[in-house]
This record gives structure tokens, C-alpha cells and sequence, in this order.
């Protein structure tokens, strides 16, 4: 009961903390027995994140040392999550994933599916880390045991967060083709080492189609801002839609294939695009600028018309987005204030934020409606509240980004006045960038055709 009663919380409050997107989501068989093999970047996000668009329900597999304590036991296998024992936790402790294997392998053979994190470990970064050989032994071994007359399937699943940490940033869940172990069966039986280490090398490649993939870890702060300067031009120049997450997932994993490209072809290049990218950032955040305010084509359109219609936003629509606050705001302040202050480690700090967030909006909600039926003895105002608050949290949602955007526009107009210079030094500045990155991109591009 628990773990549907949270998966329709989950499904609607992720999409309030990250804009979702799921691709090949009906390549997911249904009523077989399914391992989901996700890539691990954000805690307990990851498997929830895969597992509520899904019509079964799906056996989770958390670190081993969470079990301890009695309630959290409890609580735990009530949301279908059981332990996984890592040698972080003691030798002693990796004699119990026997019990596991034995589970997982009961599970399969009723049909049912579960969810492994190959890497068996979670770090976030834009790269997979090596498979552990987990996964392959537990689908050879249940195989073997039904004489390899179950089929299971082992699906990859692609995580690709435009960043983790961050509310309303974007994620797209890549369901891949699933691999029927029964075509290894031939295989298995004439040598099952090499059959186990063959099938972990072909699926890390699997997994690795489906995500964005930066190869020189020293290059994954110049991918992050050539992402945010230049991934609108990228998707214009594609014909990709600007509004499509899938879109925005397929140009910032191209941008970062051609830095991995000129990383080994021409690291000169690569030094050159730090130096020019990174000089621009940092004097974008030392203004508390962004750089699509710079852009030729957002500066043409800043008239007196533009900022009568801004005015216009501010003006009626800042009532309604301060009332769209008080009713769902506290929640995720102080769930993110909680965030910031306990969680150090950064693979931790959406699974705290995205889920305390969700729980404290369900409590503050009940209050709400509580208090509103103690004051007005009516149920009429009652349902009406209760429907007004999501709608006006819904509203405040979509109203806060136009609201930034004419903040900042209101900004740069006020640093043109104060600092003109400045921002004419700002402006030579992106067009040096934008000139480096074009030059870069005609290269790549060439190098994709000659290669074709």
C-alpha cells in the first residue's frame, strides 16, 4: 500500500522538482521477468525516477547498513526496497547478498521485476563508472537454474540529469533495447567466466549510448558552460525543438562528444575554449547576469513596447504569485534549507530536497484545508481551496522563470546606464567565445561527415 500510495506522490512531484521526459518507455516487457539496470548519479531519485512510470511494481535494492535499524526495516520493504551488502560494510556483511541473489532469483521466476544498479556504487558525474559483475551473475545463474527457459531481460536505462542538484533542471529517463539472456545460452554453457565478463563489457557499452558521456573528467566544467552558453544555438542550427527535454538531452550529449573529440585531437583547442569560456562565465556571474540576456537577438528586441508588457507581467501577475508562495512555498524552504546545511555529499542533496519537499507539502496542504474548515464551517470552500492551492502552485511554477527573465533584462538595462563599458567590454567578450565555439563546431562537423 505504501509503495503505490508513493509512487502517485512521486509521479506528480518529481515533475514538480525536475522537468521529465521518458523515451522508449514501451520497450520495457511487461508481465516477463525484467531486470531495469540504471546508470547511479542521484541517490534514492534514480530508482524512483525509473520506476513510477511503470505499470508493475518494481523491487528496489538499497546499501545494507540503512537496515539496521528495526523501523527503518519496516518502513523500507514496505516501499519493496531490500538490502544490497557492499565490502565497504565488512566482508562479514557480503555473505548476506547470498540472500539477495536468492530473492532476485525468486522474483524472476515469478515473472516479476526488479531494479540493480550495475556500477553498484553512486557518483555524480557525466561517465559511467566500470559494471561490477553482479548483474551478469544473477541473470546467468537464474537462467541456469530454469535450464534457461525463463528469457529474462536485462533493460538499460539511461539517467541523464542536466544537473542533479537543481530544481527545475531537466532529466530524461533512456529506456534501451533489452537483452534476452537466452541468446547466451549456447555461449554460457561452453565457458560461463568468459560468457559473465563478455555480457558486463557489451552492456556498460548499452548503458553507455543511452547517457552523456564527458571522457576527460578535467573537461567537465568546460562541457557544463558550453552547454548553458551555447545549447540553444546548437538545438537552432539541429532544427531540435527548444522546448523538448529529448532535444536538449541530444545536443548537450553532442556538445560533449566534440569535446571529447578535441580532447584528443586538438587539446590546444580544448585550452583555448577553457580560457575564452571560462573568463566569460565568471564575469557573467561577478555581473549576476546570465548569458541569453546577451544574446543579439533578446538585445534587439528590449524597446519601450517590451517593457511596458513587462511591467504589465510584474504588475498583475506578482499578486497571484505571492499567494501561489505562501500556500506551497514553506515546504521546499525549508526542505532545501535542511539540503544545504546536513547533506555534503552531492549525490544526496536532491534524494533529501525532492523527497522531505513532498512530504512536508502533503502535511502543510492538510493544515491548510484544516484551518480553512475551522474558519469557514463550509465544505463548499473547503473543496474550493483544496483545488485552488495546486492550481496556484502550478501558476507560480511557470510564473518564476518569465519573472527572472525580465528581472534580468531590468538588470542589464540598469548596468548599460551605470556601467556601459562594461558591458560593451561583455558583448566583445561572448562574440570572441561564440566565435571559438563555431569554429570548434565547423571542425567537428567535418570530421563527422569525412568519417560517415
Amino acid at each position: 500500500m505504501l509503495y503505490y500510495f508513493l509512487k502517485v506522490l512521486t509521479n506528480i512531484f518529481y515533475r514538480v522538482y525536475y522537468r521529465i521526459e521518458f523515451k522508449n518507455i514501451d520497450k520495457v516487457p511487461y508481465g516477463k521477468p525484467v531486470i531495469l539496470a540504471p546508470n547511479h548519479t542521484n541517490a534514492f531519485v534514480d530508482p524512483t525516477a525509473v520506476a513510477m512510470s511503470l505499470p508493475q511494481k518494481v523491487r528496489f535494492f538499497a546499501r545494507g547498513d540503512v537496515f539496521k535499524n528495526p523501523l527503518a526495516k519496516w518502513i523500507l520493504n514496505s516501499m519493496n526496497i531490500s538490502p544490497m551488502y557492499r565490502i565497504q560494510e565488512g566482508y562479514s556483511e557480503l555473505k548476506k547478498n547470498d540472500k539477495t541473489f536468492e530473492e532476485c532469483r525468486n522474483l524472476l521466476s515469478n515473472n516479476k521485476s526488479i531494479l540493480i544498479f550495475p556500477e553498484a556504487i553512486c557518483i555524480q558525474e557525466k561517465r559511467l563508472q566500470p559494471l561490477k559483475k553482479g548483474l551478469s551473475r544473477i541473470v546467468f545463474q537464474t537462467e541456469e537454474l530454469f535450464e534457461f527457459k525463463k528469457n529474462v531481460f536485462v533493460v538499460p536505462v539511461g539517467l541523464n540529469y542536466s544537473n542533479a542538484r537543481k530544481f527545475r533542471s531537466r532529466l530524461l529517463v533512456h529506456f534501451g533495447e533489452p537483452v534476452s539472456i537466452k541468446d547466451y545460452e549456447l555461449q554460457y554453457k561452453q565457458d560461463k567466466v568468459k560468457t559473465i565478463n563478455d555480457f558486463t563489457r557489451m552492456f556498460e557499452e548499452r548503458m553507455r549510448e543511452l547517457i552523456i558521456t564527458i571522457s576527460n573528467k578535467e573537461n567537465d566544467k568546460l562541457v557544463e558552460e558550453l552547454t548553458e552558453i551555447y545549447l540553444d544555438d546548437w538545438m537552432n542550427a539541429k532544427g531540435y525543438n527548444l522546448t523538448s527535454v529529448e532535444r536538449k538531452h541530444q545536443a548537450s550529449m553532442e556538445i560533449a562528444e566534440m569535446v571529447n573529440y578535441y580532447d584528443t585531437e586538438n587539446p590546444t583547442l580544448i585550452e583555448t575554449l577553457k580560457k575564452e569560456v571560462t573568463g566569460y562565465s565568471k564575469q557573467l556571474r561577478k555581473l549576476e547576469l546570465r548569458d541569453h540576456l546577451l544574446k543579439p537577438e533578446v538585445i534587439n528586441k528590449m524597446n519601450l513596447v517590451r517593457f511596458f508588457f513587462d511591467a504589465l507581467i510584474l504588475t498583475f501577475g506578482m499578486p497571484v504569485y505571492v499567494l501561489g508562495l505562501i500556500t506551497n512555498y514553506p515546504p521546499y524552504l525549508l526542505s532545501k534549507n535542511v539540503a544545504d546545511e546536513k547533506i555534503k555529499k552531492p549525490e544526496f542533496y536532491a534524494s533529501i530536497y525532492a523527497n522531505l519537499s513532498m512530504l512536508l507539502w502533503v502535511v502543510y496542504y492538510i493544515i491548510q484545508l484544516v484551518v480553512m474548515a475551522f474558519l469557514s464551517h463550509s465544505w463548499s470552500l473547503v473543496a474550493l481551496y483544496a483545488l485552488a492551492v495546486p492550481v496556484l502552485g502550478y501558476y507560480t511554477l511557470h510564473y518564476y522563470p518569465r519573472m527572472k527573465k525580465i528581472v534580468g533584462r531590468l538588470k542589464l538595462l540598469r548596468l548599460v546606464r551605470k556601467e556601459r563599458k562594461t558591458v560593451e567590454t561583455l558583448m566583445m567578450q561572448r562574440a570572441q567565445v561564440m566565435a571559438d565555439i563555431e569554429f570548434a563546431k565547423s571542425g567537428y562537423i567535418n570530421h563527422l561527415k569525412q568519417t560517415a
